[in-house]
């Protein structure tokens, strides 16, 4: 079993320099490693930890192309760990074919951010 605490810091440690910069971007191999230790967080059940703050943080607002502020979603009380998982999976998908600067990504992104942001 692959071990989330790891798969993350190794995201971001790679991630991190590109966090020092908001006018720089994440490459799409680091993107898809956050992602997909977003998902190994989901799915260990560690979305309210520190590590998956830290990580959506690099996920929205390094991954794709830079966008105005997405209008906040509705309030959410529990997000549904099943459709997070899903979002992020799809947004793993969007990367791996080399769609991470498309509008699909962006809209991707801007759902997962809305409706699974850390508590």
């Amino acid at each position: 079993m692959r071990q989330p605490y790891l798969i993350v810091a190794v995201v971001l440690a790679v991630a991190a320099p590109t966090c020092a910069s908001a006018a720089q971007r994440s490459s799409p191999a680091s993107c898809r490693e956050a992602v997909n230790g977003l998902v190994s967080l989901l799915d260990g059940k560690m979305e309210n930890s520190a590590l998956y703050r830290e990580t959506f943080g690099v996920v929205v607002k390094t991954c794709g192309p830079a966008t105005d502020a997405a209008p906040p979603a509705p309030l959410q009380l529990q997000p549904d760990r099943a459709a997070c998982h899903d979002l992020a999976v799809a947004m793993t998908g969007l990367i791996e074919g080399d769609k991470m600067n498309s509008a699909g990504f962006v809209k991707a992104r801007t759902v997962f951010a809305q409706r699974c942001a850390p508590r």
